[in-house]
């Protein structure tokens, strides 16, 4: 991979696009921030980071990421010469949080904060990027077979790794 500072750039926006390869780190600031995602100023052309390249964590805004004027650097995914367009990512430059998560022995008991209430059950962030799923079922009955208290939002509750599924990223918990 190469690397290209925002003060390399010059020529005309199709010379520059030319010049780029998908894989490739290049240096930029950010121009302007919309719901969907954050410009970047690359100096002779402009990308965007979609919202889900921000960041491994879940967010509602890419202000809570970035802000405009920040220098960032990003990963070109994608060039489009013909609509003279980039897509870039911020977080593939980041550790991946479920990777190492994904290290975490099957029953190890963990601390973790209530995030949301569904149907299907309680999500339970148990790292600072990785949030995990107590089944419904598992608010049936507890040990002593009487019915369990739902947590709220916010709540601290102690759980246990039930299971890890990598390749769809889901961590599946319960109750010690």
């Amino acid at each position: 991979m190469s690397s290209m500072d925002v003060e390399g750039n010059s020529g005309t926006e199709r010379d520059f696009l030319e010049k780029l390869d998908a894989g490739q780190v290049i240096k930029g600031v950010v121009s302007s921030i919309a719901d969907f995602g954050a410009f970047v100023d690359l100096g002779a052309a402009e990308g965007l980071i979609s919202v889900p390249q921000l960041s491994w964590s879940r967010i509602d805004h890419p202000s809570e990421v970035v802000h405009v004027g920040q220098e960032v650097t990003v990963t070109i995914l994608n060039i489009d010469l013909e609509r003279a367009q980039i897509w870039l990512s911020l977080k593939s430059l980041q550790p991946d949080p479920f990777q190492v998560f994904a290290r975490t022995q099957l029953g190890n008991i963990l601390h973790g904060h209530v995030t949301k209430l569904t149907p299907i059950g309680v999500f339970v962030r148990v790292d600072k990027d990785v949030e995990g799923l107590i089944p419904a079922s598992e608010f049936t009955r507890d040990g002593a077979g009487m019915p369990r208290q739902a947590p709220k939002i916010g709540d601290e509750i102690i759980v246990r790794v039930a299971g890890i599924n990598v390749d769809k990223r889901r961590v599946g918990l319960q109750f010690p």
